[in-house]
């Protein structure tokens, strides 16, 4: 697994935005990925949805050549989120963030809270061996997903392409996992959405990522939720500029 090297957004002076609450800083984000004031509507927006077919092993490099065509190809905001199984994503998080199992699943009792309980227990007695190690950790995961959406978030901040996150728990580990591999990529995302799941929730605060919208969604949805409203704010101070 290759170092990833990350440079930080252009810091911007951006006029005060007030009475926008949390768009506000996501407008700020987006304008300092862009490297301008005010900021545009992306043009070319790819979504990517990553599963949990393939080999383990070149996972995480799929994902950063993922991210290369990607910056190759001209576009200008991805966003991510994962059909794979979450488990892999709590048991990651729940690690590197020293977690116990019912801090990291919670104890809300929806209809898979059992198997999500059981599997994060088998999972961190496995994961403890690697001692906070992200690598270790993504080798032991056996989840293609996690892997490539590890390499995906790492080399897009490398090749300065902004990616809006969803909520979902195996995205939260991968970006958590990321950070550690290639310090400074969370300057280079955004939180779409708040997410249910506890771990996944810590993952994105240690990043100092505040999500955009609380909708208590677990389906893959936050990130196309959040472009739509991060879009609409882009073209509200664009027709109508504070300061």
């Amino acid at each position: 697994m290759r170092d990833v090297v990350v440079g930080a957004p252009p810091a911007l002076d951006a006029p005060p935005l007030a009475g926008l609450g949390r768009l506000g800083p996501a407008l700020r984000w987006l304008a300092a990925v862009q490297g301008a004031w005010p900021p545009y509507v992306p043009s070319v927006v790819r979504r990517v949805v990553l599963d949990d077919t393939g080999d383990t092993g070149s996972a995480f490099a799929q994902g950063a050549a993922l991210a290369d065509e990607l910056a190759d190809s001209g576009v200008q905001l991805v966003v991510v989120s994962s059909t794979a199984d979450p488990v892999a994503g709590v048991v990651l998080s729940a690690a590197l963030l020293d977690l116990e199992p019912v801090h990291a699943v919670g104890t809300s009792a929806g209809p898979d809270w059992a198997a999500l309980t059981v599997g994060v227990r088998d999972g961190l007695r496995a994961a403890r061996a690697h001692d906070r190690d992200p690598v270790g950790l993504l080798a032991a995961s056996a989840s293609p997903g996690l892997g490539r959406v590890t390499g995906l978030l790492a080399q897009s901040a490398a090749r300065r392409r902004p990616v809006l996150l969803d909520g979902s728990p195996l995205v939260c580990g991968a970006a958590l996992a990321a950070e550690h591999l290639a310090p400074g990529a969370a300057a280079w995302w955004l939180a779409g959405q708040e997410p249910p799941n506890p771990a996944a929730r810590r993952a994105l605060s240690s990043l100092r990522l505040t999500p955009l919208l609380d909708l208590d969604l677990a389906l893959p949805l936050g990130g196309d939720l959040a472009l739509s409203v991060l879009e609409q704010a882009v073209r509200f101070v664009a027709d109508d500029p504070p300061g």
